[in-house]
């Protein structure tokens, strides 16, 4: 329930300004909250070892990020007659749906991981590997298999002692809560 709350509560900051024009009120609105966000400091390669288990059910910006790197990795899921599906950007949604944990677990298999089907701390912390340096703008590459650029952006935000990272949904830059 917190998640979700904490969901809604930055989309309403951000619906009151741009999605990057408003970061200050963002980062008083995720400081006040005691748990949550995709965050990360100095170098980008140890930034998502620390993070929370996403699992079926939950609903967040987290899970969207999480869906970006499936996306980006080529995962599959498979379908209810066991065909197995490519993960598109029309998977992005935020919702870890069943889909979502057939691709996770598509995504473990292929890494050497046990295949939980939740984004968990070892999943997170193997992904975190395929990032990139932040750029001046806090710019972060994902470095997937697929021929497309990945993006995430990693910022400083008031209030916020390290800095939260944002992900794209339906073009606009939202910040990583769970």
């Amino acid at each position: 329930m917190r998640k979700h709350i904490r969901t809604a509560a930055v989309a309403t900051v951000l619906a009151a300004g741009t999605a990057l024009g408003s970061i200050a009120t963002v980062g008083t609105a995720l400081a006040s909250e005691d748990t949550g966000f995709v965050d990360g400091k100095a170098g980008t390669h140890d930034d998502w070892n620390d993070e929370g288990t996403l699992a079926k059910d939950d609903n967040s910006n987290a899970v969207a990020l999480w869906q970006t790197v499936l996306w980006a990795d080529g995962a599959k899921w498979k379908a209810k007659n066991g065909t197995l599906k490519p993960f598109t950007q029309d998977d992005i949604t935020g919702d870890f749906n069943s889909r979502t944990v057939s691709a996770t677990k598509f995504w473990q298999a292929g890494n050497g991981l046990k295949q939980t089907g939740k984004a968990d701390g070892a999943s997170f912390s193997l992904a975190d590997n395929n990032l990139g340096s932040a750029n001046k703008k806090g710019l972060v590459i994902y470095d997937g298999v697929l021929d497309e650029t990945v993006q995430f952006k990693r910022l400083t935000v008031a209030g916020v002692t390290q800095q939260v990272y944002f992900v794209k949904v339906d073009d606009e830059w939202v910040a990583a809560a769970y």
